[in-house]
């Protein structure tokens, strides 16, 4: 038993991921809630697991780049099928869809959470003992593959369907206030992508 709990980022290819490692998991995994965070998987789950199963097991996830996981909600809530709800962006411009995020207003096609946040980020380290970068998938798929014993490599499942094409035109003003507003998550993904897997300290591969 490896002893590890996949804490599913939206937007972060975590259908694939679950899809990989489902030869490996316990079956309750398959039913397990998706995206949630380290303070909540503490808070709920971890106790049922050292109950269960008297582990306390380390956690991994991915991040992506703060604006390109904008851009991608941003494409995923044009398609076809989400058309006309409160949670579209069809006719929406993305520096329109990136405002209505950094006011906190139109909750239902805005709702993105942050990734700092997820992982519990304090400027220097992750509360999650094993980091990837979205950019860099191969580093995740050895990591699995070295833990599992085999050559394990990543489907691909729930991309937006072809044919949603999106402009990501952003004025300067509007960027720079992301930018500001985001800096711990920007700041976040830059440890992360430096390291390729950042790992939370005292925690080894």
């Amino acid at each position: 038993m490896q002893k590890l709990v996949v804490l599913e980022m939206p937007k972060t290819g975590s259908l694939a991921l679950r899809a990989m490692l489902a030869p490996y998991t316990l079956p309750a995994s398959d039913r397990a809630a998706r995206h949630i965070g380290y303070d909540g998987f503490l808070r709920n789950h971890a106790p049922h697991l050292a109950a269960g199963f008297g582990i306390t097991p380390q956690t991994v996830v991915v991040v992506r780049d703060p604006l390109e996981r904008m851009q991608s909600w941003y494409r995923y809530r044009r398609r076809a099928k989400v058309k006309g709800l409160p949670a579209s962006t069809h006719g929406i411009s993305f520096e329109t869809f990136i405002c209505a995020y950094l006011d906190g207003i139109n909750p239902e096609m805005s709702n993105v959470g942050r990734q700092d946040r997820f992982v519990g980020w304090n400027g220097r380290s992750a509360r999650v003992d094993h980091v990837f970068d979205y950019a860099q998938l191969n580093v995740l798929e050895a990591f699995f593959s070295r833990r599992m014993g085999t050559t394990l490599t990543l489907p691909q499942r729930n991309k937006t369907p072809k044919g949603v094409e999106a402009d990501y035109t952003l004025s300067k003003d509007a960027l720079a206030r992301f930018q500001e507003q985001n800096l711990a998550e920007i700041e976040l993904y830059h440890a992360v992508a430096g390291a390729g897997h950042l790992m939370r300290p005292g925690i080894f591969a």
